[in-house]
């Protein structure tokens, strides 16, 4: 969650809030269709908070496994690692977006940890791939 997204959100909130109330007699439509993006907006910036509120996970690797925010993931349950700059995420089989509890930063030791994944994922033949990756929010 980047601050930009924050206040995306936050901007749009606000400007559904400016315009003149509408005369819901008049317009019906346009009456619900503002409550219905109001109520998306707010569900928006609660799972914003809660995602940039939460504690930093933890990774914990194994012979053949990987513990991610205490869910574990088997190798041969994963199909891809992706890693985007700083940004890693673990795609399992079957999936084609990246889940938000999988995606992850290292914090200390970036480049060593980086290379201890590397060296994991070698040896449980895990492809690697170094570009973007789709992620679920």
């Amino acid at each position: 969650m980047s601050i930009s997204t924050f206040i995306a959100v936050l901007m749009s909130i606000t400007f559904m809030m400016l315009p003149p109330a509408v005369d819901p007699d008049r317009s019906p439509v346009i009456y619900y269709i503002r409550f219905a993006w109001l109520g998306a907006s707010i569900l928006a910036l609660l799972f914003l908070l809660f995602h940039v509120l939460r504690k930093a996970g933890r990774l914990k690797w194994g012979d053949d496994s990987l513990l991610v925010r205490s869910r574990s993931i088997a190798a041969k349950e994963i199909k891809v690692i992706c890693i985007d700059g700083p940004l890693v995420g673990i795609l399992p089989i079957g999936k084609r977006i990246v889940p938000v509890n999988l995606c992850f930063r290292f914090m200390d030791n970036r480049e060593q940890a980086m290379k201890q994944l590397i060296l994991w994922a070698e040896a449980n033949e895990i492809k690697l791939k170094y570009k973007r990756f789709v992620k679920w929010m």
